[in-house]
């Protein structure tokens, strides 16, 4: 009966793990002091607004792929980050960073492309833009897109320099 039910299935009655799917955002970090330069975020973890738990534990990195919120196709949604660099220290040795938050927001227009049966939909994310929360000690000094079309996971979509 099951191999039945195999020859009863067409090609596109499976979504073929080599599919393009819905995008990540990809952000790079730059050295602020050498725009060409790539700098990693010491012990960078990074946190959904209003989420408790981390969407990338404390690593060291020069990159970073986030998920972006959506829920209806055509209308401006906003995604916010917290992203804390010196954020896996100990805290009773004398020595430890205190680290550091930041809050960045993502806006963008949501748009749902039809992929095939067996896949459904994925989103693309257009006229991405990306602002950041100013205080008194910000690590993010500056930032710049890319790409305002997110479509791929191809290569970063926003440049942040610290």
């Amino acid at each position: 009966m099951m191999a039945l039910s195999f020859l009863t299935c067409e090609r596109d009655d499976i979504c073929a793990s080599t599919t393009s799917t819905t995008p990540n955002l990809i952000i790079r970090f730059y050295d602020i002091n050498n725009t060409a330069n790539t700098k990693s975020v010491p012990q960078l973890s990074v946190f959904g607004e209003g989420n408790e738990q981390a969407i990338l534990a404390p690593v060291n990195t020069d990159s970073i792929n986030l998920p972006l919120k959506f829920d209806v196709e055509g209308n401006l949604a906003t995604t916010r980050f917290i992203l804390k660099k010196d954020s896996n220290f100990d805290t009773d040795d004398n020595d430890a960073t205190v680290s550091n938050s930041d809050i960045i927001e993502i806006t963008y227009t949501p748009e749902f492309v039809y992929v095939s049966r067996a896949c459904g939909y994925k989103s693309v994310f257009n006229g991405a833009q990306i602002s950041f929360d100013s205080d008194d000690d910000n690590w993010i000094i500056s930032n710049e897109v890319l790409n305002e079309t997110i479509e791929n996971e191809n290569a970063a979509h926003i440049i942040i320099y610290h």
